[in-house]
């Protein structure tokens, strides 16, 4: 489907001195059905007069220079401000259309710059342009709107540009918004079915009330007294039982060696010869860690630690997901008990 382009144009000149040449200019763009801009589009702003025109400029197709009789207002470069739109508009490879008054002597005198060193600048502003661009003249208003209008529509055949294209649900804008959507959509239901994947892989792991073997050593020491000894211990736990254990610790993230340090007490729910029991100082063998660590990270209740550290401190830390934390409060939250019911005795409705 063809769509209707509608190219901006700034128009750059001087303003009072060719206020009619200007209102000529914009009537032809219009008639093109492109859109004119240029000092009349300026309105009260915080920021800068310069930086109000690039932006202006920064949003052209093609750029219109129109010179007369004068110079123009001086920036602070020391430049008039139609040079500096120029300049400008060249650093940006904005396609520059030059209309030049073809007969300079005969402007005149109330439209004629009359300081000899604006009039230096102006001749040497007038030489540059017919220099670097093939320039089109002028003599009067009319005129100039016809030879704007022809050259523009040149312009427009041998370069086009980019453009404005009016959104009307049937323009590549909208297309490309349809598309954008339904990336998104595919990007969501992408999420979905990896998150069910991941899902039912989870499903396939053991959790919750399965057990897991937990090994280690410890101290124990006969009930009646005597010499104490250092033995293997070995304990069922579900994996419900070891993350209540470990879970609020890891609220705040906990070293390794902490987390190893309460596994380790599981050793009290270990089975010991007649007559001794654990003393204290137990640990748990690396493999046990190991299979807890990864259990745990498969079902991604924990993670790796991401607080800052001492440059000293050598120890893992460990932290407890999202996940893991809503998994810790259901499991540890204590449950209100249910209420019996009410015996409406005599009396009482």
């Amino acid at each position: 489907m063809l769509q209707t382009v509608r190219y901006q144009v700034f128009v750059s000149s001087t303003y009072t001195d060719l206020a009619t040449e200007r209102a000529e200019v914009l009537q032809a763009v219009w008639e093109m059905d492109c859109i004119p801009t240029g000092m009349e589009a300026f309105v009260a702003s915080n920021e800068s007069q310069w930086e109000v025109i690039k932006r202006v400029i920064n949003e052209c197709d093609y750029y219109v220079l129109i010179i007369g009789g004068r110079y123009g207002s001086i920036t602070e470069d020391g430049i008039s401000y139609t040079e500096k739109e120029y300049r400008y508009a060249k650093e940006l490879a904005i396609p520059v259309l030059a209309f030049v008054h073809s007969n300079p002597d005969e402007i005149p005198v109330g439209k004629s710059e009359k300081d000899s060193a604006l009039q230096k600048k102006l001749t040497n502003f007038r030489l540059e342009v017919t220099s670097t661009h093939p320039v089109r003249f002028w003599s009067t208003a009319s005129e100039l709107g016809g030879v704007v209008s022809r050259s523009l529509n040149r312009e427009i055949k041998i370069n086009p540009r980019l453009g404005w294209i009016r959104n009307d649900g049937n323009s590549p804008i909208a297309l490309l918004e349809r598309v954008n959507k339904l990336s998104e959509e595919n990007q969501r239901l992408q999420a979905i079915a990896a998150q069910s994947r991941e899902e039912e892989i989870i499903l396939d792991l053991e959790q919750g009330q399965d057990e897991v073997t937990l090994r280690g050593t410890t101290v124990i020491s006969p009930i009646a007294g005597g010499r104490s000894t250092r033995e293997d211990w070995h304990a069922e736990a579900s994996w419900d039982d070891i993350f209540k254990d470990i879970g609020p610790a890891l609220i705040n993230e906990a070293s390794e060696t902490v987390l190893k340090d309460l596994i380790a007490r599981f050793a009290g729910w270990a089975s010991y010869p007649t007559g001794y029991q654990s003393t204290g100082s137990s640990d748990i063998f690396p493999e046990t860690w190991n299979e807890v660590v990864v259990q745990f990270r498969a079902l991604g209740l924990i993670d790796k630690g991401t607080k800052k550290r001492g440059v000293n401190d050598s120890n893992s830390y460990w932290r407890i997901t999202p996940k893991g934390d809503n998994y810790l409060v259901n499991l540890m939250a204590r449950k209100r008990k249910e209420m019996p019911s009410k015996v409406v005795g005599k009396g009482e409705s």
